[in-house]
């Protein structure tokens, strides 16, 4: 291999492996609404998990204002945050559709536990 590249296929297995590190230490979890009512409006995830409320019938997801509160972003078909720290985020939700109405508005508790070594 000429020198240049053996940098960059090194550069390219330390890009692989810190990919792998990284897809390790972060989770995915994805809700639907009827999932969160027949869980009591309930969610235990780890810290540095992405949840994904991933239903079309999700009008709107958010928690209150504050400097250690997940930002609620707006996919197609759903919302999504990271909760990075551990704790209890009170929050809530509407839904539209399948009964329900978008002006009702409920609760939802997202528990983040430490990660464990």
């Amino acid at each position: 291999m000429f020198p240049s590249l053996k940098g960059v296929a090194l550069a390219l297995a330390l890009l692989t492996w810190l990919d792998v590190g990284a897809a390790e230490a972060q989770e995915r979890v994805t809700v639907t609404v009827q999932w969160l009512f027949d869980q009591k409006h309930r969610l235990e995830v780890t810290a540095g998990t992405e949840v994904v409320w991933g239903d079309p019938h999700f009008d709107r997801v958010w928690f209150p204002a504050g400097a250690d509160t997940p930002k609620v972003e707006r996919l197609s078909g759903g919302f999504r945050a990271m909760f990075a720290k551990p704790g209890t985020y009170r929050g809530a939700f509407t839904v539209t559709g399948g009964g329900h109405a978008t002006s009702d508005v409920y609760g939802m508790v997202v528990v983040v536990k430490p990660r464990s070594q």
